[in-house]
């Protein structure tokens, strides 16, 4: 299913939650504008997010399944509040709907599945716009996956400093991230730091991954989402040969796009995830 039936990744599940208005549109970067919520009353469902994608992912693949979700802080941070008492009250109150959400389609899954197995993203790309509020960020993201069985991660792109979120890393109840590093890369090809400029986090995130008994695994973004230039074949087997180079084990290191494709034309986007695979591929080889 993946965007195809999502017209915007706030609006989506705002509109689908009771006691939510909305008030005009929002600039959100560049050309692109969104509507934004208010909250004027407590939050229920309205109806699920996402439970009829699940049914119809099922039934169209024989492979697991992969459910980004609206994180619970961005969703505040998004949101105008005109009811709760505080920023902390209302990024709680996302959470406790998305955990309702979560265990509904792990439910469904567990329904038409036939074991296949289940992965939730949590995207935040709000994640460090307020330093000061790390903790709002961690206990809203951990009640938004508690119950939840499945293989658990979260998303952050446009992001100040991951290293805000590399210092939280022992208290998410997560199992790994999954990154944007290309958008602040460069195009060149090679290993060496001076071209690989967007992955240099990632020597933090494996300074704290490696004092961890249970190790998060990390999803790096090799192709940007924000541009028509198809990156080669080449540049991305780069990109990911530098990243297993810092952090190692391969088993934790996964391969996706920056963010979303949505921004893109279909053609742009098929070339650049067939790239991706290619690459991936490539480097697995050579392993």
């Amino acid at each position: 299913g993946g965007e195809m039936y999502r017209w915007e990744m706030y609006e989506h599940p705002a509109e689908r939650i009771k006691g939510i208005i909305f008030y005009g549109m929002v600039r959100s970067f560049d050309n692109r504008y969104y509507r934004k919520g208010s909250a004027i009353d407590r939050l229920e469902r309205r109806e699920p997010f996402h439970v009829d994608e699940v049914k119809f992912v099922a039934n169209a693949t024989k492979k697991p399944l992969k459910v980004p979700i609206t994180g619970p802080y961005t969703m505040m941070e998004w949101s105008f509040n005109d009811y709760y008492e505080s920023r902390e009250d209302l990024a709680m109150e996302f959470a406790r709907i998305i955990n309702e959400e979560l265990k509904d389609i792990a439910s469904v899954w567990g329904q038409v599945s036939g074991g296949r197995k289940l992965e939730i993203q949590i995207d935040e790309p709000a994640t460090t716009t307020h330093p000061d509020e790390m903790d709002i960020v961690v206990d809203s993201i951990n009640r938004s996956v508690q119950g939840i069985d499945g293989e658990i991660s979260m998303h952050v792109c446009y992001s100040r400093d991951y290293r805000l979120l590399y210092d939280r890393i022992p208290d998410l109840k997560i199992d790994g991230y999954n990154l944007e590093y290309s958008n602040r890369d460069t195009l060149e090809r090679g290993l060496t730091d001076d071209k690989r400029v967007g992955f240099q986090d990632l020597k933090y995130f494996a300074q704290i991954n490696d004092s961890l008994q249970k190790k998060k695994f990390i999803g790096i973004g090799v192709t940007d989402v924000h541009i028509d230039y198809v990156e080669p074949v080449d540049l991305i087997e780069d990109r990911i040969n530098y990243a297993l180079k810092i952090i190692g084990d391969p088993e934790l290191v996964k391969i996706n796009p920056d963010c979303g494709l949505r921004t893109r034309s279909r053609e742009i986007g098929e070339q650049k995830l067939r790239n991706m695979v290619i690459a991936r591929n490539n480097v697995l080889k050579q392993l």
